[in-house]
């Protein structure tokens, strides 16, 4: 399954590279203006401003993304459309992130630092788990929260228990996306950078959901014998035609 979600990603990672690496040098200009402004006394609360516009631009790159995952057009409005209808998950991302630094910069040292090493250092793991087990579960956040209008919270419950559902799997998307992350530092995080990540959750998470839409109209099936050839065949049919001569020299074919 992961091979299948890497390749249709590169694909179409691939067919709108320009557009994405535009998208990834906006985001990297944003890290870069954050990171400064944190460096800088009294820098936090303009800090957080340009986390929220990042936020904001990697919803509306999940826009994007979503379109591209189903082989429609990216097109460019598709931006001012995510920031009027997204500004309410930016907001919630912006708080889950401020709130998850100061669990990790202060409650978890201060739970450490209690005279019963074992009661702290208990806290202080159960802690750490719980922020780790978030950020997985967000793998699907943007997937589930476009693909099925969901509230911003029903959107996070949902993750968390598609995380349950498919524990092996998500580990495996988000050990991969964080590999491509580190990878990406060394174009400075141009290529193949956020955008790819973001492209390679929402082709997971439709993947994902066509076992729940064949659930649904299956009630009687079990969850180990999901057809995924069937369910995949356009998608199989799509990508597995191009050559490697095809996707790097397409007006040579």
């Amino acid at each position: 399954m992961t091979g299948f979600l890497l390749k249709k990603s590169f694909l179409l990672y691939w067919d709108n590279l320009y557009k994405l690496l535009c998208v990834n040098l906006c985001l990297t200009l944003l890290m870069a203006i954050c990171i400064y402004l944190s460096s800088l006394q009294g820098g936090d609360y303009p800090g957080i401003v340009v986390i929220y516009f990042f936020n904001l631009l990697i919803g509306a790159t999940s826009l994007v993304a979503r379109k591209i995952s189903d082989y429609d057009q990216a097109e460019i409005s598709l931006f001012l459309l995510a920031a009027k209808t997204l500004w309410k998950d930016a907001l919630f991302f912006t708080a889950c992130l401020v709130l998850h630094v100061a669990v990790l910069n202060h409650l978890i040292p201060f739970y450490l630092r209690l005279g019963s090493k074992l009661a702290g250092l208990s806290l202080a793991m159960l802690l750490f788990w719980i922020c780790a087990i978030w950020w997985v579960a967000m793998i699907y956040y943007y997937p589930l929260r476009l693909r099925l209008n969901l509230p911003v919270f029903k959107a996070a419950h949902n993750s968390l228990l598609l995380l349950t559902d498919n524990l092996s799997l998500s580990l495996a998307i988000f050990l991969l996306s964080s590999i491509f992350l580190v990878l990406s530092l060394v174009t400075s995080m141009l290529l193949p950078g956020i955008s790819f990540v973001l492209v390679f959750h929402q082709v997971a998470g439709r993947t994902v959901l066509l076992k729940y839409d064949y659930l649904e109209s299956h009630p009687l099936a079990n969850k180990k014998d999901i057809p995924w050839s069937l369910l995949l065949k356009d998608d199989l049919e799509i990508i597995g035609k191009r050559s490697l001569k095809q996707i790097i020299f397409p007006w040579k074919e």
